[in-house]
């Protein structure tokens, strides 16, 4: 059949919209959305066809039926849950597609309450008066850390926007050439700093940065010395980085502020056995920086947000800053972060997922790894080699990438092709389940996986063993 023919086989959009396959879908408010699926979806079809795809005919060659279900496939997938509870069996803590840093069940609680109704967000109850909606957790960050102040505001690229456009608007940042980095879904720092400061000093070279490189930017008008964490990479061999300490000197010595962007947000010192090398928050404070900023869905183990500690001045000068208005947190991050921080107060750690999964001991994850693997070897013996192998487990999100966590791993070993379909089919399950994949073995590590999933786990790995087998 010949393309001006296939391409008439092209049904119009009333035709498929009155399809009662696809009719019985459309609701008043959503007819406009679905007319556009549709349009979109023949276009879809009509390019295929042109591009040589016959395919897209079926196996029955009713273009028209594959289209009217598959614009119902596509309205079917809006109609479901907005978003999939997914098991994270991959052993990456600060997992950045799946949303990062887990919250406890009381930071939950305190959420599904701020949502639930009226809450005393800006307003003194005690005096009716308005008050600074971020008061409380900027108090408790500073008697927490030693810090003058705080601010939040949505995240850590809003927090290093705010600032540097606060202090160097009109002015000029220095920052070394080896910390311009480049952060998860392709954000680059320089860019960041461009639309912040009226001039970016870029000081060093790649490997290399000494302080007197500083002390000329300082001689050039640098009205802010930064500071990055390279939290995402390693640079190794020659190299040369100023200390944070040398570098509040110069600031000090010079009255130009000295800005870090740590990043990570470890808030207290967890022990060599868990993260090591790093300073927290409050030793960072300690070394008299005048600003210091961090996620908070990272190591602090709350929801998404962006935290600057320092100064009590310069943090004024930024919540005076009409940008504040627009990177300002709402009400249920604010309640989240309130009580994660609450959790510090009280020395509650174990509240704390992100923490707890860090802390983890290798001895409680290898019992559990080892009683996972019995559990599925009865229930999938002779189907598949299963075993419990050593590894590690990661902080993730582009955090400590130097502090590997010692681990064990349960493998599943399958047949040459097969591993990626069991990953597929563990990802497209209710819920959804990643996994990590190697040649021919599926590994599932525990750290990251709550004692409440666990039994879901197992139920979506048997389920998959079963169709992997049916296959055979």
């Amino acid at each position: 059949m010949n393309l001006q023919l296939l391409l008439k086989r092209l049904p119009s959009v009333e035709k498929v919209l009155t399809d009662t396959r696809l009719s019985v879908l459309i609701t008043p408010s959503s007819r406009k959305g679905i007319t556009r699926l549709v349009r979109e979806t023949i276009d879809e079809y009509r390019c295929a066809l042109l591009e040589g795809d016959k395919t897209v005919l079926g196996k029955e060659g009713d273009i028209a039926s594959a289209i009217v279900m598959d614009v119902a496939g596509k309205v079917k997938k809006f109609t479901g849950s907005v978003s999939r509870k997914v098991i994270n069996a991959t052993g990456v803590i600060l997992y950045t597609n799946l949303g990062r840093a887990v919250l406890g069940k009381q930071v939950q609680a305190e959420i599904a309450k701020a949502a639930s109704g009226y809450i005393d967000l800006e307003i003194d109850l005690e005096t009716g008066q308005r008050i600074k909606r971020e008061g409380r957790a900027a108090r408790l960050l500073s008697l927490l850390t030693g810090a003058q102040d705080a601010h939040i505001v949505n995240n850590n690229a809003a927090a290093v926007f705010l600032a540097v456009n606060t202090l160097a608007a009109s002015g000029a940042v220095a920052v070394s050439r080896g910390e311009l980095v480049e952060i998860g879904g392709s954000f680059r720092l320089p860019d960041i700093l461009s639309k912040s400061a009226r001039r970016v000093i870029e000081v060093g070279t790649t490997n290399r940065t000494h302080i007197r490189d500083y002390q000329e930017a300082v001689t050039d008008g640098a009205d802010l010395l930064l500071k990055v964490h390279k939290s995402n990479y390693n640079i190794t061999g020659y190299t040369n980085e100023v200390p944070l300490r040398e570098l509040v000197e110069l600031g000090k010595k010079n009255g130009i502020p000295v800005m870090y962007d740590q990043g990570g947000g470890l808030l207290f010192s967890l022990g060599k056995d868990a993260i090591s090398g790093e300073e927290s928050i409050a030793e960072i404070i300690g070394s008299g920086v005048d600003l210091v900023c961090f996620s908070a869905d990272k190591m602090l183990g709350a929801p998404q947000g962006g935290i600057i500690l320092g100064s009590s001045d310069l943090i004024e000068r930024m919540r005076n800053n009409h940008l504040s208005r627009a990177l300002r947190i709402d009400k249920l991050t604010l309640a989240g972060l309130e009580k994660v921080l609450f959790h510090y107060w009280a020395g509650e750690m174990e509240s704390i997922p992100v923490l707890e999964m860090v802390a983890a001991k290798t001895d409680k994850i290898k019992k559990r790894a080892g009683n996972f693997s019995k559990l599925l070897k009865e229930k999938f013996d002779g189907k598949a080699t299963i075993n419990t192998i050593n590894g590690e487990s990661s902080v993730g999100g582009g955090t400590f990438p130097n502090n590997s966590l010692r681990s064990e791993l349960v493998k599943i070993t399958l047949t040459e092709g097969e591993p990626e379909r069991f990953s597929n089919m563990l990802r497209n399950q209710d819920p959804a389940v990643l996994v990590r994949v190697k040649g021919d073995s599926v590994f599932i590590d525990l750290r990251t996986v709550s004692d409440d999933e666990e039994k879901l786990l197992q139920e979506a790995i048997v389920k998959g063993l079963g169709n992997i087998a049916k296959r055979e």
